[in-house]
């Protein structure tokens, strides 16, 4: 599995690995876009891969979109908050424009990460909607 954020792209080859990957990001109080995807090339700069888990984190809350294999079901997490105000966050060079009702808590976003290496489909541990 591959875990990609605005610094690095690092695979990992264990389960253990990546959880320790995902968690010094997710944890490292720093802003950050993480790509999670598996793919067979080990060409870095492919954007060929079957299917990716994107999580936008921001200060300690975060946004999780599922995007299928050729993006035929592309999703947005649902989060706790009861908010229908749309929040610009800036993260690194881009500007995100995300729903105030998709803001999940960096352990939902964790815990979508790690349900994701075992299958790479839409995790089941939060709500979605299809985009």
């Amino acid at each position: 599995m591959f875990v990609s954020d605005l610094k690095d792209c690092v695979e990992c080859l264990s389960y253990e690995e990546y959880e320790q990957q995902i968690q010094s990001v997710i944890c490292s109080g720093l802003d950050n876009e993480i790509q999670l995807y598996m793919r067979e090339s080990k060409d870095r700069w492919s954007t060929d891969y079957p299917c990716t888990l994107s999580i936008l984190i921001k200060g300690r809350q975060a946004v999780v979109n599922y995007f299928s294999e050729g993006n035929e079901e592309m999703s947005a997490s649902i989060g706790d908050l009861d908010r229908e105000d749309d929040v610009r966050w800036q993260i690194g060079e881009n500007d995100y424009s995300v729903a105030g009702y998709q803001i999940l808590s960096l352990e939902k976003a964790m815990q979508c990460a790690l349900q994701f290496f075992w299958r790479q489909d839409k995790p089941t541990c939060i709500a979605w909607e299809a985009l």
